[in-house]
C-alpha cells in the first residue's frame, strides 16, 4: 500500500482505556482515503478481467487495519446497531469497537447462526428476516467493501440497486427517456422473481463469486435459530446480511448483455448502430424488480423464455402471478410509480398501492397518537409527509400531492373532533389551525407547523452517466451530485419565487 497502516498491537496486551483511546484517535479521512484507493484499484482489475490482481488487491483490503475499522464503524452506528444477534452482543463503547477491530479477521472465521424474525409483507405474507451477531455483520461490511466494486465493474449498466450515487430515482429516469418518444416501445415485460432471497443456489454463488470461499461459506451455511431449534440454511442468502445484496447482484447481472446478444443486429461480430435495437428491448433492474421492454407481445414472450433459461442454473424462477407482460396503455407499477400513456403521452405518478401506504401509516399514527399534543403529532408526522414527497417530487405528483392534503385534513379534523367531542367545527378550526405566511388554515402551533405533500417542488431527476463506474469515477459523481443539489436548490428557490 501506497500509506503506511499503524502496526497492529494484540488485543490482550491492551486495557479499556487504551483501546478507547486507539479508537478515537483513528483518522477516518484517511481510512476512508486509504480504503478508496484500494476499491479504485480493484473495480479497475476487474474492468480489465485481470482476476488475479482483483484477488490480490481483495486480499489486501480485507486485511487491512483501516478498513476493518470502517466496517466496525459502519455496523455500530447504523440503524441495525441496536439489534443484537443470537449472542446478545453489541458494541456500544469505544473499548468494544476498538477490540473488535483488532479481533476482525478471516483466518479461522467461523460464522453463528442467525436469528430469524418475521416482518409483515404488503400483501399480508410475512417475509423471514435473517440477522446475523453484530461481529458477523462487521464480517460481510468488511467483505462487501472489496466485493462491491467487483459487482459494480461487471454489472449491467441499467442495474441502479445497492450502487454507491445510484437510487430508485435512476431507474426512474432512465426507463422514462425509453418510454417517452414517439416510436418507443409499447410492450412492457415485469419480472418478479419468486422468493429471490431465499432460493438462490448456494453451489453458483461459491463458484462465481470472487471473494474468500471459505468466508463465503461460513455466510451461507450459518443456518438460522427459531423458537431455539437450529435449522440449516441450503438455499438462499439471508435478507439482513450487509453483503446480501451485492451477492443478489451478482446472481442477476449478465441478463442484460444476453438480451443484447438476442435482439441487437449483428454485423461480422460488431453491433450494427443503423438498426442497433429494431426490437426496441431495453432492460431496467433495481434489485430483484426488473423491467423490459419490447416492440411485440412476440418479442415479450421470447424475453421471457430468455429469462426462465438465465435464472434456472441460478436456482431462481418467476412469480407466474406477478410476472406480466403489459402494454403501455394499460399502465405498469414499477418502484412504487405508475408508468402509462395516455393517448401517446407517457404521464408517470405514484402508483395507487403507494399512495394507499402512506395514507394507511398516517391514520395509524394518528389513531396511536389520539391521546397526544398537537406539537407531539406533527413530530411524529413530519418525517413521513416530507420522505415520501422526496422520494415522489420528481414524478407527475402535483395533483395527488393536492389529493393526499385533502385527505390528511379530514383525517386531522376527525383527529381533533375525537379530543373534543362537544366543540363544533369552527371552534376547532380556530383552535389547531391557523394562518401560516400563504397558508390560511395551516395545522400549527406556536413553534410548529405540519408540512403538507403539496409544499414539495416537482423536481425533475437527471441520470448520471451510465458508462461511469462509481468506484473508479468517484470525481464524477462527487461533481455531479453538488451540481444536482445546486440545480434542484435553484429551481426550488425560482418556484417559490413565484408563488
Amino acid at each position: 500500500m501506497s500509506v503506511s497502516e499503524p502496526e497492529i498491537t494484540s488485543v490482550t496486551d491492551l486495557t479499556d482505556k487504551e483501546l478507547t483511546l486507539q479508537w478515537k484517535t483513528i483518522d477516518w479521512s484517511k481510512a476512508e482515503g486509504i480504503v478508496n484507493n484500494l476499491q479504485s484499484r480493484i473495480a479497475s482489475a476487474a474492468k480489465e478481467g485481470n482476476w488475479k490482481k482483483v484477488s490480490k488487491l481483495s486480499r489486501l483490503l480485507t486485511h487491512s487495519y483501516y478498513a476493518r475499522a470502517l466496517a466496525v464503524r459502519k455496523v455500530s452506528t447504523n440503524k441495525g446497531s441496536r439489534t443484537p444477534g443470537i449472542d446478545g452482543v453489541l458494541w456500544t463503547s469505544s473499548g468494544d469497537k476498538m477490540r473488535a477491530v483488532l479481533q476482525l479477521k478471516s483466518k479461522g472465521y467461523h460464522a453463528k447462526p442467525l436469528k430469524r424474525k418475521y416482518i409483515l409483507k404488503k400483501n399480508g405474507k410475512l417475509r423471514p428476516l435473517s440477522i446475523p451477531t453484530i461481529y458477523d455483520r462487521a464480517m460481510q461490511t468488511l467483505h462487501a467493501l472489496a466485493l462491491g466494486p467487483v459487482e459494480s465493474a461487471t454489472s449491467d449498466k441499467t442495474s441502479f440497486g445497492f450502487k454507491p450515487y445510484r437510487s430508485t430515482k435512476d431507474a426512474f429516469a432512465y426507463l422514462n427517456i425509453c418510454l417517452s418518444k414517439k416510436n418507443a416501445p409499447q410492450w412492457i415485460v415485469e419480472g418478479d422473481i419468486k422468493a429471490c432471497y431465499d432460493e438462490i443456489s448456494h453451489e453458483w454463488i461459491l463458484a462465481n463469486t470472487l471473494m474468500n470461499k471459505k468466508v463465503l461459506k461460513e455466510f451461507l451455511k450459518s443456518g438460522y435459530i427459531e423458537n431455539y431449534h437450529l435449522f440449516p440454511t441450503e438455499n438462499g442468502t439471508p435478507q439482513g446480511g450487509t453483503i446480501s445484496p451485492i451477492i443478489a447482484n451478482i446472481v442477476l447481472n449478465g441478463l442484460d448483455t444476453i438480451l443484447a446478444e438476442v435482439f441487437y443486429s449483428w454485423n461480422n461480430g460488431t453491433i450494427d448502430k443503423k438498426h442497433r435495437n429494431k426490437h426496441r428491448v431495453n432492460f431496467v433492474r433495481f434489485a430483484d424488480d426488473f423491467v423490459i421492454t419490447a416492440d411485440s407481445p412476440e418479442t415479450a414472450h421470447k424475453i421471457l423464455d430468455i429469462v426462465k433459461t438465465f435464472l434456472e442454473p441460478r436456482g431462481l424462477t418467476l412469480s407466474k402471478e406477478k410476472t406480466l407482460v403489459t402494454h403501455i396503455s394499460d399502465g405498469f407499477t414499477f418502484l412504487g410509480w405508475n408508468f402509462r400513456k395516455y393517448k401517446g403521452k407517457l404521464l408517470t405518478k405514484p402508483s395507487k398501492e403507494s399512495q394507499k401506504d402512506i395514507i394507511t401509516k398516517i391514520h395509524d399514527v394518528m389513531y396511536k397518537a389520539r391521546a397526544r399534543s398537537q406539537s407531539e403529532l406533527i413530530r411524529l408526522l413530519n418525517p413521513i409527509i416530507r420522505g415520501w414527497a422526496q422520494y415522489h417530487n420528481h414524478a407527475i405528483s402535483s395533483a395527488i400531492f393536492k389529493k393526499l392534503d385533502h385527505i390528511m385534513f379530514i383525517m386531522l379534523v376527525s383527529w381533533a373532533r375525537r379530543r373534543h367531542p362537544n366543540k363544533g367545527f369552527a371552534w376547532i378550526m380556530a383552535k389547531y389551525w391557523h394562518r401560516i405566511g400563504k397558508w390560511k388554515h395551516a395545522f400549527s402551533t406556536d413553534s410548529q407547523t405540519l408540512e403538507r405533500f403539496s409544499n414539495m417542488k416537482i423536481i425533475r431527476h437527471r441520470l448520471a452517466k451510465l458508462d461511469k463506474n462509481p468506484y473508479i469515477d468517484r470525481d464524477y459523481f462527487e461533481r455531479w451530485r453538488v451540481i444536482e443539489h445546486y440545480r434542484k436548490k435553484q429551481i426550488s428557490y425560482s418556484k417559490s419565487s413565484l408563488n
